[in-house]
């Protein structure tokens, strides 16, 4: 990470390049990685790729005005490699104590930055979606070294969809998981690298190669294709905003070593909210798994779930209201249909997954150009502002929100990348009628 560029984390804040000449300032009250790498003061954090591992101790007097802290730093040189994980002792990633984060007692943290591989690849694509799909397709086809990062592949608008009927030569007895796995598996055929991965930021700064962050690894790639799609939302359960990186959190593949031992709540009821609330049994004490209606006894993951020894269900419940002070979230309000009253419930942090009509933006920063209407903006080649990185799909906010489209988006991505890369005067196509 020798020049991390401001990009918005997926708790909307934002982390840029620092040094760790003030880095004690302010780590009483994060419970989340994002708010870990905000609380980096400016000047605070940098990592070099020839000196890529830390370790760092400090003693922290939270959460008041003039903390100090006592560091020490131990560089272990390595290759180029590079990473972020934290323990802490009190609120810790590893072993935090019974007191609360809200404590105003001193407490012991300590961070640990490890090795982290970086991949070189000619494309990075993130988002696995039809836009997605085909553009790995067509990259990957011609010889250009492919990788998608996908966060869930069974959660984009294309894979939630019971019946297709209107994409051509598709039976109409085929559902959108079924057709986005037969995309996924031609573009892997041709040598596409699929991996599921969250996102938590990009770097787009080097004309040459654009960095995207994720915690199983840094891809750096020739051209950056953002096909995020259009499912996000903004903060709209009370508290939801305030409390984001101080409790609130999007990823438990992210966060969930925050909360061992504590006490979670989950909303939703998608296959992401399943998959991310069976994640958070390996660490907390108890997952309050909050769901509008009853899961479908079909549904084995969710089936699964409930069966797990820590996990109590909500069912047929409401999320009321995210509670908490300036230490961070401290519980919840939950209403029952059935019994149509208020609870409080005690918790440390809340994941929330439910799902919007919004571009899914909030990891791109701000040197890549959206309307005012959260759509990327691109040109007739799927271009954004900033060369070498393209937007597809639904995330340009279309209002021709179909999976055909999203395929033509990717179709012409990919060959404007071909174009870009291989420094042609026009565009290369497979055949040309005489």
């Amino acid at each position: 990470l020798s020049k991390l560029a401001p990009c918005t984390i997926q708790t909307y804040r934002r982390f840029c390049t620092k040094t760790f000449s003030e880095v004690g300032k302010g780590f009483a009250n994060c419970t989340s990685t994002s708010a870990f790498l905000h609380r980096l003061t400016p000047d605070s954090f940098q990592l070099r790729t020839a000196m890529p591992a830390f370790r760092l101790s400090m003693t922290c007097a939270a959460p008041v005005q003039g903390r100090t802290a006592t560091r020490s730093t131990n560089p272990r040189l390595t290759s180029q490699k590079v990473g972020l994980r934290g323990s802490m002792r009190g609120m810790s990633l590893a072993q935090p104590a019974k007191s609360s984060h809200r404590s105003s007692s001193s407490r012991q943290v300590s961070f640990v930055v490890f090795s982290m591989d970086t991949h070189e690849v000619d494309v990075a694509i993130i988002g696995g979606g039809p836009a997605g799909c085909t553009c790995a397709l067509y990259t990957a086809r011609s010889d250009m070294k492919t990788v998608i990062l996908d966060k869930n592949p069974s959660i984009g608008a294309l894979a939630i969809t019971h019946q297709i009927a209107n994409y051509p030569g598709v039976p109409t007895d085929m559902n959108g998981e079924k057709l986005l796995d037969v995309m996924r598996d031609q573009a892997v055929q041709y040598g596409t690298d699929y991996r599921q991965a969250q996102v938590f930021g990009i770097d787009v700064s080097d004309e040459e190669f654009k960095v995207v962050y994720t915690p199983e690894g840094n891809f750096k790639a020739r051209a950056l294709v953002l096909a995020t799609g259009a499912m996000g939302r903004e903060p709209s359960f009370k508290g939801e905003g305030e409390y984001l990186g101080r409790g609130v959190s999007y990823c438990a593949t992210c966060d969930a070593a925050f909360y061992r031992d504590r006490p979670v709540g989950v909303f939703g009821l998608n296959r992401e909210a399943i998959e991310e609330a069976k994640h958070l049994t390996k660490f907390a004490s108890t997952v309050h798994w909050i769901t509008p209606s009853d899961p479908k006894e079909e549904d084995v993951h969710a089936q699964d779930l409930l069966n797990a020894g820590n996990v109590q269900h909500w069912p047929k419940t409401r999320l009321m209201e995210i509670c908490g002070d300036d230490g961070g979230v401290t519980g919840m309000q939950v209403k029952t249909r059935k019994d149509n009253v208020v609870e409080d419930v005690e918790v440390d942090g809340v994941f929330v997954y439910a799902q919007g009509s919004k571009p899914i933006t909030d990891f791109i920063g701000p040197e890549i150009a959206v309307r005012e209407d959260g759509g990327v903006i691109v040109d007739e080649m799927m271009s954004t502002n900033i060369p070498g990185v393209y937007a597809i799909g639904d995330i340009r906010n279309t209002p021709f929100k179909q999976a055909v489209v999203a395929a033509s988006d990717g179709c012409i991505a990919a060959m404007a990348i071909d174009k870009y890369l291989n420094d042609r005067n026009t565009i290369r196509v497979d055949w040309v009628h005489q």
